[in-house]
This record gives structure tokens, sequence and C-alpha cells, in this order.
């Protein structure tokens, strides 16, 4: 294991947007940084969308759509080649931090650009005493890619618009009034079980967004609609919102039954989407993209500006999304091929072209929220015994070994790398599953999805990297994992990226070995002069092939390790009543060290039986 220490002075400090901060692990003391080596130990004027004349030489303009309900699409062709993902990684000297609020309830993003008609379907005055007429565009989706590379080329312009005051004074609790009509849904449930709903602007959603469908191979603009709400107790329904886009969009799937009408996917807020697969409840979010999370200058937060949808066909089990990403210096090209199931997938391509060169970029990030857990004592009166959206960053690096980090919801902010080269895998996965540790009826933590990134392709050098950041309450996301290559993007750069991303329940499907599953700790108090001050540490394994060999588990294993300090009284035995096996350990400090870190994992000869659970500490 590699470590690196950097010092950096970070303040915490409110702002209205998704910022995670970072520059280092700061690990309980002031600004001790910490870095972890994964390898084993050895356009808008805001008017509605609607078509316009073609320029000359250009593509006819699409058909503006209302809210008809005619199913049916052409697939589109695929966007981008295998990934080869390029960026380099900064090393980051401090930064204002701040927690990430859900999309639900986050302020609008400060950095992101109008959303607006792509050139195919550019935006023009439109005579409102006259029916919009157009002629079918034929939809390809290196238009969107086009797009994206001509947006790099122009100068940055700020998406956000004034919405007039009686959507931008809504309150969170009003905005939730607002819903959008089941009945008037896009695409036939009859034909393919998909539906397509969208969101109305308001509150902190001042980005006007575009949607476009794709049908039969032709794109169809969906113009805005009041019509396609109702608004509820929000006292809106006599207010005139014409000019208004779209703030976002779902998608629903009969995954618990053929009766059923669930929730899928959603894309709302900046560049955030979720994905749920069959008996799972909204939790944690992905995003598109990550920029200068432990920059010194702050996080500069990319928007999804444009959507096309493409109409599945008949029978089919599987939708695609196109998006048009924009921010300050990148823009990028998205491709979303999202697959119902058990355990949802959405695998992605992006094509990212670089406006300005950039510090660091988080590929196929993720946030989460972690309140307290077994292993934090609650600082709080709370009926709940844990409270947490995830409660782990799995990593399968690129040596095959696979590691377990617990989260934290820590006294001052952590950022924990793991170097690493073309990795497998990783995500941040909620693991525990029993209800009674939560005893929440609302938000359902014990039914919350983990998400797991899987790389397509060699993303080369590069480390994983955590960010935990302090939080008093559920209602701002304080986690977030993400990929961030070794090379920096450049100038005029470009960059090809592929992964998929699962939401699945524990991951106990990803390997056959015995998981890290719990994680306490106490201190122990000095029992005389003499006697340094411990802490014991109680880790629990199961699954796995664990049952078979604790038939003999005094050939049974703990290989324990710190980087500093001293580890003693390593115990195993069975744990009968949780399953799996037990393991307790006393940690140490050695002279004026602060903070080290601690692995273990199971043996039994040389085998190696469990993952490898890691975490940093601070004495």
């Amino acid at each position: 294991m590699q470590n690196s220490q950097r010092r950096s002075a970070l303040s915490l400090k409110h702002v209205l947007l998704v910022a995670f901060a970072a520059g280092s692990i700061v690990l309980g003391t002031s600004h001790t940084a910490l870095a972890q080596d994964s390898k084993p130990a050895a356009a808008s004027q805001g008017d509605a969308v609607v078509p316009a004349k073609p320029k000359p030489g250009a593509a006819a303009v699409a058909t503006p759509v209302a809210d008809e309900t005619t199913p049916v699409a052409d697939e589109a062709t695929p966007v981008a080649d295998e990934a080869t993902p390029v960026a380099d990684e900064a090393a980051p000297s401090g930064a204002d931090v701040v927690p990430v609020q859900d999309p639900e309830n986050e302020p609008a993003p400060q950095n992101d650009t109008t959303a607006r008609p792509t050139d195919a379907t550019p935006p023009a005055a439109v005579d409102q005493d006259k029916p919009v007429t157009s002629v079918p565009v034929a939809f390809d989706p290196k238009m969107v890619i086009d797009r994206a590379r001509a947006l790099a080329a122009k100068p940055f312009e700020d998406p956000h618009r004034d919405l007039p005051d009686a959507l931008a004074n809504l309150s969170a609790e009003e905005y939730d009034q607002i819903r959008f009509k089941s009945q008037r849904a896009f695409f036939s449930q009859a034909n393919s079980g998909f539906s397509l709903e969208l969101f109305h602007p308001g509150n902190m959603y001042d980005v006007p967004i575009a949607i476009n469908l794709v049908r039969d191979g032709n794109l169809q603009v969906v113009p805005y609609s009041a019509g396609l709400f109702d608004f509820g107790e929000a006292g809106l329904s006599g207010n005139d919102f014409s000019t208004q886009g779209y703030a976002g969009f779902r998608l629903r799937y009969p995954l618990s039954d053929v009766t059923s009408n669930d929730e899928l996917a959603r894309f709302l807020g900046a560049s955030y989407f979720r994905l749920q697969g069959e008996g799972q409840s909204i939790g944690q979010m992905a995003r598109g993209l990550a920029l200068d999370l432990a920059g010194p200058t702050g996080e500069e937060v990319p928007v999804f500006r444009e959507f096309w949808i493409v109409a599945p066909k008949k029978g089919e089990r599987k939708i695609t999304v196109y998006a048009l990403l924009d921010s300050a210096r990148v823009t990028g090209a998205y491709r979303f091929d999202i697959i119902p199931g058990a355990d949802s997938k959405a695998d992605i391509r992006a094509n990212l072209f670089f406006r300005e060169g950039i510090e660091k970029v988080g590929l196929a990030p993720l946030n989460g929220m972690f309140l307290f857990g077994e292993q934090r004592r609650r600082t709080f009166e709370d009926y709940r015994g844990e409270v947490h959206s995830s409660d782990g960053l799995l990593i399968n690096n690129g040596h095959g070994e696979w590691l377990w980090r617990p989260l934290d919801n820590p006294v001052n902010l952590q950022i924990s790398s793991f170097l690493d080269e073309n990795p497998r895998g990783f995500g941040l996965l909620q693991r525990d599953r029993d209800f009674d540790h939560y005893q929440d009826l609302d938000r359902r933590f014990d039914q919350q999805p983990g998400y797991w990134v899987t790389p397509k392709g060699n993303w080369g050098k590069g480390h994983v990297e955590l960010v935990e950041i302090p939080i008093p309450s559920e209602s701002n996301d304080n986690i977030v994992a993400y990929w961030v290559p070794e090379t920096k993007p450049v100038a005029g750069g470009e960059m090809q990226i592929e992964y998929s991303i699962t939401a699945t329940r524990d991951g106990d499907d990803l390997h056959q070995m015995a998981q890290a599953t719990d994680t306490r700790i106490m201190r122990i108090a000095p029992q005389g002069d003499d006697e340094p001050a411990k802490t014991r540490f109680v880790l629990n394994f199961a699954g796995g092939d664990l049952d078979y060999f604790t038939k003999n588990i005094a050939k049974m294993k703990a290989n324990v390790s710190a980087a500093h300090g001293t580890v003693e009284n390593i115990r195993l035995m069975a744990d009968p009543e949780n399953g799996g096996v037990r393991v307790i350990f006393d940690l140490l400090r050695d002279g004026d060290v602060a903070s080290s870190d601690l692995r273990a994992f199971l043996l039994y000869d040389e085998q190696v039986l469990s993952e490898t659970w890691t975490m940093p500490w601070v004495f």
C-alpha cells in the first residue's frame, strides 16, 4: 500500500448548488491528507421548445409533439467507440466544501447552459395565432455528437432563466404538488411497457430542458404544454407558463408485475439521474460527470440540457436516451441504453469535448448519503438505528482484489484515493437490508438500491476517489465516488468513455467471496498509568464458502495490518447469531503518528476467503 499525505485548509460553507468538495483525506484531525493504494498489501430565452424554419442547406425541422401517446419508434444507432478515457489527476490544494443536496431539494446549478433545441431543431419566433407545422427529420445519433463538438467550440452561456415568480417562489413541498397526468404519458405501455412522464420547471429548476422524441427514426420536438400537468394545491393552474420548457423526465415500467407502473429511471437536476430495479425505492443517484471536486477553484457542475428519447418498439426490453451535456469547460454527447429488471442496468457511452483544460475529471460519479450506522455512534436523538442510502464502497481493482471500505459521516472532510490501473468495477452499495435496523417507513433505506459501475475497455491508470462530507442531517447527500484518470484533459481535447451502472440490492452476486458485512468500533481507556489507550475493531464476515471452512475454524486466519500503529489481540471466532465469522483486534498508537490505514481479510491455509476490509483511522 502506498500512502501519501497532503495538508490543505478546507472550510465548509453552504452554497446553492450541488457541490462536492475535496482536497485530501481529512481524517478527524485538522487536515491530514491520506491516499490509499488499492493494490494488495506487499439558448434559450426560456421560450417553449418549438420548431423553426430550417436554415438554408440544413435538415428539415422536427415535428412537434404535445401530449399524444402514439407508440413505436426505431431504435437509434450507437454513438461512441470503446472507451479510452484520458485525464490527469489534480492534486487538490484545498477548496470550500459542502455536501450535496438531493436534486429534488437541490438549488439550481450555477454553471450550466441553456437548454434549447439542437442545430437540427433551431428555435424561432412562432405566430401564436397559427398552428405550428413542420416536416419530419430523420434522427441520426451522430447529430448529438456533432452538436456537442460544435457547442464546445462556442463560448459558454449561462443556462439559468428567470422563472415567473409563481414558479420561482415555490417551496419544495409546493413543487411536489405539481404532478404529470399519468393518462397523458408518452409511449404506449400496452406495446412496450415503457411510458414517459415530464417534470415541470419551478423551485430550484430554472434551466429549461429541451425534450425530443424519436419515433420510427424521425425526430419530434415536445413543446411545453401546461395541460400535461396537475398543479394540485400549488395554486398555479390559472397562470400562463407558455414560455417555459421542462425540468426533466421520468421513465416508468412494470417492474413488480405486469399490472404495475413502477419508476424505472429519472433525469432531474444538473446531470443527475436515478435507476431502480424490481422492489427498489428511490435512493442514491448517479451523475454524468464531476469536475474539479477537489479543485482550489471549486466544483463545476455540468447539466444535461437536451434529451432525445427513442420510443421503444413493441416487445422491446430496452429504452434508449441520448443527452447533451454542457458546462463552462466541457460538453458531452451521452447515450443511455436502459434495461429494466430485478437489477435494472444502464449501458452508458459518452463523447466528451473540452473547451478548456481541467485539473480533475470524475468519471461515472455516484452520489449517496450516510448520516450514521453501526460504526458511528449518534451525537443526536433519533428513533432509527441507522440512516444511510449506502453503507460502503466496493472496489474490484485491476489486480483482481475486492476491497470493502465502510462509509462514514466524519467530523472533518475525508477524501480517500485508491490507486489502480484498468479497474474492473466500483460502487456504492447498501448491504444492510434489515428493516429493523432502520425503522423508516417513509424512505425505506432497506429497499434503496446500490449502484455498481462496470468499466468497458481499458481505463488506464488513475484512482477511485471517495469523498465523505460531514453533514448534520439526511437532507444532503454527502458521499460521492468516481474514477479519476491519471492524464488531464487539455483545451480542444476529446475523450470517449463507456461503462454500465447496475442498480443492485447488496452486490452479493458480484463475486463468490465472503463479504465484510459489519464494522463496529469502541475506544478502550487505559487501565493503568503505563498502559496506552486502545481502539477495538469488531468485524463480521459472511457469505461465500465460510460455512464450509468454519467446520475447521482452527485453521482459519485473519490477516490484519496497519500502516501505522500496532495491531494486537487478534481473535477469530464463529458467529452463529449473524452467520459467518467475527474478527476482533485492538489498535494502539505508536509515537506521534496522526492516522493509519487498516486492512483485514480471511485466509484458510493460503486461500483468500473474503474481501479485504479497509479503513482509514485517526488516532
